[in-house]
């Protein structure tokens, strides 16, 4: 019996490194990655149209929204991972609340590959990408910007640098998710500024999710107003229009 011990220890050891560490976020089997391949397979985006400034799904094919067709935003275009609705919306909350960096910067692996099958090749993403601030005291309350987790994982996949310090939140004000729509470009309006770009830098802003788009539009101007010579916007989730009628 004794003498049987250390060839179980090391069969054990051997299964062990076989089997997965961890599990996956959304449907919790057992996964080396985040998310394991079936859900990644079963939530990868579904071919679809969309505007190529702000990525809403559009009904069909055309060159941008009516929105976007009668006030062009200050952002150039928008790629987007997935739409903000159930399960993906899960993975919002654990990265924003749930004080997963991992996730986050895998996520923005997947969001980076993303940029490269949406954006033609003569377009390439940026050459620094910057993720949307959070105002001081809401960093310090949450103790890190998810956006930022984000936008490192960005960056590496792309190869260039990231900077969290350009673009900064002047001041506090109401979540943009407790407002109407109607009220959320106001409630941006002078909210960042941004430090002296390089001329000619082509900025990549990254954010978790986009609805309205006021915040990415505000944050664009201050960057195009220090000097960037555009500014493209890459969110991980993008929350789908109403219904068409």
């Amino acid at each position: 019996m004794l003498d049987t011990l250390p060839w179980l220890r090391d069969a054990a050891r051997r299964l062990h490194a076989l089997l997965p560490d961890g599990r996956c976020r959304l449907c919790a089997l057992p996964s080396r990655a985040p998310l394991c391949s079936a859900c990644q397979c079963a939530l990868r985006r579904a071919p679809a149209w969309s505007c190529a400034r702000c990525a809403v799904e559009l009904p069909a094919p055309a060159a941008c929204c009516g929105t976007c067709a009668l006030r062009p935003p200050a952002y150039a275009r928008t790629a987007a991972w997935g739409d903000y609705a159930a399960p993906l919306d899960r993975l919002v909350a654990c990265i924003k609340h749930g004080d997963d960096p991992v996730l986050a910067r895998w996520l923005g692996r997947l969001l980076a590959q993303s940029l490269r099958a949406q954006w033609p090749p003569r377009l390439p993403p940026a050459r620094c990408v910057v993720p949307m601030p959070m105002a001081p005291a809401a960093l310090r309350r949450r103790g890190y910007n998810q956006a930022w987790e984000l936008a490192l994982g960005v960056a590496r996949e792309l190869g260039c640098g990231a900077d969290c310090g350009l673009l900064r939140r002047r001041r506090e004000g109401p979540a943009q998710s407790s407002l109407p729509l109607a009220r959320r470009g106001a409630n941006m309006r002078g909210a960042f500024e941004a430090r002296a770009v390089p001329r000619g830098t082509r900025v990549l802003l990254v954010d978790d999710v986009m609805t309205s788009g006021a915040s990415a539009e505000h944050a664009a101007r201050a960057l195009l107003r220090a000097g960037a010579a555009e500014v493209a916007v890459a969110v991980l989730l993008r929350t789908p229009p109403p219904p068409w009628v």
